[in-house]
């Protein structure tokens, strides 16, 4: 087994891909949320944020404050926060309960979400160290493609309760599995000597602060179009039941093309690359504005769209990586933190633009957001300063 990945790793792989198709099946199902509750799909669209609004709050407190607990303990926990929240949404149509419940679900993706690459490191190798994160990261991929369809295929066929219990019950698998095969050993995990308020500090620095801003608006305006996508293509370009799930299937094929594409061609000077990425899917957002109404053309600018989301979340990573320094583990929290408080706007917003101006102008909303993205990166180092440059000047 030293010489093969830790087959237990896939575990978490399949734990990934429940926590974030948890995350993303509400983006498929506003329509029938909207409609089985009697809300506009505006206010539906805070289910996304509530779940965003969990991760955003709960990344940083968890990596602040549970440095002493064990990885297994926290993953486990993550399970049946996910587990909970899941539950609550499938059997309750009180608006505000299902908030709650997506909420709680979000706490859970979060504190998952900031062990799970650990866990994985911890159960492997040092060879296969970056292969298990990378297996781990998977599972994203795969609830792009399969979450939102597989969610929009089970409301279309009975409804959106029993697409939330669906996944009410995937957790308690994934819960079930975790309790059953990992088990990290706690011998292998960090410890971060640095006091809260010196981690607290290092966010704090000009280009971290201002690479997290960019991140921030760069998932706004992904998020201003990926939440309301389904809701999108039917009521604007006028496609209904399969050809939506299709499409909505082709944005997360295109996720994992874009990142198999650029993941072997991240240079080492990010910063023009990075631009470039930002550029292309700001035209990209817009034009699912201009082209909305074409069904030729409309799934070709979201296979753009995905591709796009795909390297906008691997320059990410890259990014927090090599500016963060020794300090990435906090700040990837707060990055965390960032960029789901950047789809609470994206998604917000694009609500309310929705109510009150027109649904076809939200790709125009979302480009302005990832301008923005652009703007804030205009102004970063271009060689990343990280944390430890800082700390010895």
């Amino acid at each position: 087994m030293a010489d093969s990945l830790n087959p237990k790793v896939y575990i978490l792989t399949f734990t990934a891909f429940v926590m974030l198709s948890s995350e993303f099946i509400a983006a498929g199902l506003l329509p029938e949320i909207a409609s089985g509750l009697q809300i506009s799909v505006g206010r539906a669209g805070w289910l996304v944020t509530a779940f965003a609004l969990g991760m955003g709050i709960g990344a940083p407190v968890i990596a602040a404050f549970t440095h002493k607990v064990s990885l297994r303990t926290l993953l486990m926990s993550g399970c049946v926060a996910l587990f909970c929240g899941n539950t609550i949404s499938a059997l309750t149509d009180n608006f505000s309960l299902l908030m709650l419940g997506r909420a709680l679900g979000g706490i859970g993706v979060a504190i998952f979400w900031t062990n799970a690459a650990l866990a994985a490191s911890a159960m492997s190798s040092p060879a296969h160290k970056s292969l298990a994160v990378s297996r781990v990261l998977i599972g994203i991929s795969i609830a792009s493609v399969v979450g939102v369809p597989l969610g929009k295929l089970v409301s279309d066929t009975w409804d959106w309760e029993f697409a939330m219990g669906m996944m009410a019950a995937l957790s308690a698998l994934a819960l079930l599995a975790v309790i059953r095969w990992i088990h990290p050993p706690q011998t292998h995990a960090p410890v971060n000597h640095r006091s809260l308020v010196q981690r607290l500090r290092s966010v704090w620095t000009r280009d971290i602060a201002l690479a997290l801003l960019s991140y921030l608006f760069m998932f706004a305006g992904i998020m201003a179009v990926f939440s309301y996508l389904a809701t999108f293509l039917a009521r604007y370009t006028g496609l209904a039941g399969t050809p939506v799930t299709l499409t909505l299937a082709l944005y997360g094929v295109s996720d994992i093309v874009g990142n198999l594409l650029l993941s072997k061609r991240v240079p080492e000077q990010l910063d023009g690359m990075f631009k470039t990425l930002l550029l292309v899917l700001a035209v990209s957002l817009a034009a699912i504005s201009l082209l909305g109404e074409s069904v030729w053309l409309v799934p070709l600018v979201v296979a753009a769209i995905g591709c796009c989301h795909a390297g906008a979340s691997l320059l990410t990573g890259v990014d927090v990586l090599r500016r963060a320094g020794a300090n990435a583990q906090f700040i990837g929290s707060v990055n965390v933190s960032a960029i789901n408080l950047g789809i609470m706007l994206g998604t917000s917003a694009g609500g309310l633009l929705i109510d009150h101006i027109g649904l076809q102008y939200v790709g125009f909303l979302a480009a302005g957001f990832v301008v923005c993205a652009w703007g804030t990166r205009m102004c970063l180092s271009t060689e990343p300063v990280t944390t430890e440059d800082l700390a010895t000047e």
